[in-house]
């Protein structure tokens, strides 16, 4: 069983797939973290920038220029979906690799895919599971986690799927928005049910308290 695991920045995503992974004892997958691995220096990601942007993003030693490649980013529209057209299908390969390799060990996986919905993805599993908060509650974590200014994050928000579009689309909602506490006890609940869901084709729904 491979669980895709979505929602917006500052959601919580992370501490859910992490609880969630433990619960069911199966790995944790990262988008985020393997699209890192993929630009090391050498990688394939890290070719492909190199390639198309020569060493507009490299330091003099060419490892990459992550901080400017992020404020580009930031800035440019244009330049973002091109980086995104080239990254996206070596993640999605990464992913699928690992699950290839769980699958064949009798295993699953629970993989973080924050574009999930707008990358079209979903079907590439078992079943899916939004993270839900506000988009104010979004604002406020991720200013005082990564001391971004408001219209940074709202310029990285408005890039993605609306919160309540992904509670939508997903099989299953942990709504984010209380107490760390509430949230634990939905995951919780969600480990517990979830296998029978998916084997025997139950109805998904909300996991909120």
């Amino acid at each position: 069983m491979n669980i895709a695991l979505t929602g917006g920045i500052g959601s919580g995503k992370s501490c859910v797939a992490s609880i969630l992974g433990n619960a069911l004892a199966y790995p944790v997958v990262s988008a985020d973290v393997l699209c890192q691995d993929l630009m090391e220096h050498g990688a394939e990601g890290w070719r492909a920038v190199r390639e198309r942007w020569a060493g507009r993003f490299l330091k003099p030693d060419t490892t990459l220029d992550r901080a400017l490649l992020k404020e580009a980013v930031f800035n440019d529209d244009d330049l973002r979906h091109e980086l995104e057209g080239i990254l996206h299908p070596l993640i999605r390969f990464a992913v699928k690799e690992r699950m290839a390799v769980a699958e064949k060990a009798g295993e699953g996986l629970v993989v973080e895919v924050p574009l999930l919905f707008e990358v079209g993805w979903q079907d590439d599993f078992s079943c899916t599971v939004a993270v839900f908060a506000p988009v104010a509650l979004c604002l406020q974590r991720v200013s005082e986690r990564d001391g971004l200014n408001l219209e940074q994050v709202q310029k990285v928000l408005a890039a993605q799927m609306p919160p309540l579009l992904k509670a939508e689309k997903a099989m299953f909602v942990i709504d984010n928005s209380g107490l760390w506490v509430q949230t634990v006890q939905q995951v919780t609940r969600l480990a517990r049910q979830l296998p029978k869901y998916i084997d025997q084709g139950g109805n998904p729904g909300s996991f909120n308290n």
